[in-house]
């Protein structure tokens, strides 16, 4: 259980620091540039260096140059692409995040979940489907993602794939379930979607 506290807790900027660090990121190279070089990013055609293209580092959330590793790893810049679009959308996105939904890496597959819970109103809506699958997602953080995405794109019928999940051994999960529940109840005003869990 440790190993999972530190992998959940320790990469990356805070929620208020990677707001701040992709508001700033705005100022420096322009709202649709940064945005258009997210899509780039998630959907695998650009990487860390290419020529013409930001530093990394604006949104990694390092000072300095590219990291020699970061051109190691595959899924990084996919991930960081999508994290830039949790907190700087733009309409021409949804069809990269879309994928994104079922990109190979975990670390992806999570943050389009968050990107979908952030702007689902504007253009995701179309993702619920593939965002429910994710509720069966081998990786926890993949599955706590996907129920709290479906409090924005889910339908009245999510409902009960929320349901059973409130009694989940994994608190994080349970607790995602919960506010997806009571996100949907407000969405179609219905006070009979909130979450009921039997303790």
């Amino acid at each position: 259980m440790a190993d999972r506290y530190w992998d959940v807790n320790l990469p990356g900027p805070a929620e208020g620091e990677e707001a701040a660090m992709v508001m700033a990121a705005v100022e420096q190279v322009g709202g649709r540039q940064l945005a258009d070089w997210a899509v780039r990013l998630l959907s695998g055609r650009a990487r860390p260096g290419d020529a013409g293209d930001p530093d990394i580092a604006l949104i990694r959330g390092e000072a300095g140059t590219l990291d020699p590793e970061l051109a190691l790893d595959p899924h990084l810049p996919r991930m960081l692409g999508a994290r830039v679009l949790v907190h700087h959308w733009h309409p021409r996105a949804s069809d990269a995040v879309l994928a994104g939904l079922t990109d190979e890496s975990a670390a992806v597959r999570r943050t389009c979940c968050r990107v979908v819970a952030a702007h689902g109103t504007e253009g995701l809506m179309p993702a619920a489907r593939t965002v429910e699958s994710l509720l069966s997602d081998p990786d926890p953080r993949v599955r706590s993602a996907a129920a709290q995405a479906l409090g924005e794109v889910g339908g009245e019928s999510t409902a009960s794939a929320l349901q059973a999940l409130l009694m989940d051994p994994d608190s994080v999960l349970a607790s995602a379930a919960e506010d997806a529940l009571d996100r949907l109840a407000q969405r179609f005003a219905r006070p009979d979607l909130r979450a009921e869990p039997e303790y």
